[in-house]
C-alpha cells in the first residue's frame, strides 16, 4: 500500500447545475501530527429552489480509512445531523433522513459520500490510489444507506475546458450515478467533479 497524502490547505469550490451557479463551499484539509487527516467543509447554496447550508468533518486514519464523520445540514430552516461511527468491521449511520448500518466484508473499504457534500469526494482519489484491488463500499449517512462503489477502469473521459493538463481522471459509479473527478496526482487535490446525469459540475476556484 502506498499512501499519497492530500496536500494540506484551504480550497474553494463552486457548484453549477445546467450552467447556473447553485452553491459555494470551502474545504480545509489538515494533516495532523499523528499522520491522520481531517477534512472540514462549510458551504451554502440552493437545493430544489430552497436555500440551505452545510458543515461537515471527515476524519481519516493514516491509511485514509474513515474513522469518524459528522455533518449539519440546514435546508429551508429544517436541520438534520447525519453522522457515521466506525468499527473495524462495520459502520453505523445516524441522524439523517434515515438511519442504518453496514458490515465491512474482507477486502472491502468504506468511503463516505454524503449527498451533495464535498468532503468525501475530496478524499476519494487518494483513497482509491491507496487501496489497489480493494472493493469500495460507499456510505451515505444522510440516507442511512450503503452501496458498492464501482470504479471504471481504463475510462478516458473528455477533458473539460480549464482542467489542468497534468490532472488525471477518476471515473466511478456511485450507486448508479456515474461521475468523473479530475485531480492533481501530485497533491491528490480535486480540481473538478462532473455528474453528467444531473447536469452538475463542481469546480475548484484558484
Amino acid at each position: 500500500m502506498i499512501v499519497i497524502p492530500l496536500t494540506a490547505g484551504t480550497y474553494q469550490y463552486v457548484a453549477s447545475s445546467q450552467g447556473a451557479q447553485v452553491g459555494k463551499t470551502t474545504v480545509v484539509v489538515t494533516r495532523n501530527g499523528d499522520g491522520t487527516t481531517t477534512i472540514t467543509e462549510d458551504g451554502a447554496g440552493t437545493y430544489q429552489g430552497m436555500a440551505g447550508s452545510a458543515k461537515a468533518t471527515l476524519s481519516l486514519a493514516p491509511d485514509l480509512t474513515p474513522t469518524a464523520y459528522g455533518s449539519t445540514i440546514d435546508v429551508a430552516g429544517s436541520q438534520i445531523t447525519p453522522s457515521a461511527a466506525f468499527t473495524p468491521t462495520g459502520a453505523t449511520m445516524m441522524g439523517g433522513i434515515s438511519e442504518g448500518s453496514a458490515t465491512l466484508a474482507a477486502g472491502h473499504r468504506f468511503v463516505v459520500i454524503d449527498g451533495g457534500l464535498l468532503d468525501g469526494f475530496i478524499a476519494l482519489p487518494a483513497q482509491v490510489a491507496a487501496w489497489p484491488g480493494a472493493t469500495i463500499d460507499l456510505l451515505a449517512p444522510v440516507y442511512g444507506r450503503s452501496a458498492e462503489f464501482g470504479i471504471t477502469a481504463n475510462a478516458a473521459p473528455a477533458r473539460p475546458q480549464g482542467v489542468p493538463a497534468n490532472d488525471v481522471a477518476l471515473s466511478a459509479d456511485a450507486g448508479n450515478i456515474p461521475l468523473v473527478e479530475w485531480y492533481d496526482p501530485a497533491t491528490m487535490i480535486v480540481d473538478r467533479i462532473d455528474i453528467p446525469g444531473q447536469g452538475l459540475s463542481v469546480v475548484r476556484q484558484r
